[in-house]
């Protein structure tokens, strides 16, 4: 957690995004996500031949930086409530999450 939160601080510096504060438009947040959910893989997976998953060293791409550019691209969320960007950092989360203690 210590160094998902050193992450944050890195992106954000000492002051991040006040919490509630509207962006100045849907479109912005949209691309805030994504910047964010980019930013989390590459720190999960700097090198995709030095990947931990077996598929991302065999293709050479990481697979989930792929996933989140499909999800910008097609703009789809496969969940009602949530936009595809919160989508994409959820994802992203989970990744940095569950590759951080491997390493």
């Amino acid at each position: 957690m210590a160094e998902f939160m050193h992450a944050m601080s890195d992106l954000y510096g000492d002051s991040p995004p006040a919490p509630g504060a509207p962006p100045a438009s849907p479109a912005e947040a949209e691309a805030s996500h994504f910047r964010l959910a980019e930013r989390l893989l590459h720190l999960a997976c700097p090198d995709a031949r030095a990947c931990t998953d077996q598929r991302c060293r065999r293709d050479r791409l990481c697979r989930h930086l792929a996933f989140v550019r499909d999800k910008r691209e097609k703009g789809i969320a496969t969940h009602p409530r949530r936009s595809p960007g919160a989508e994409a950092v959820r994802y992203a989360v989970w990744v940095y999450m569950n590759t951080v203690g491997v390493r």
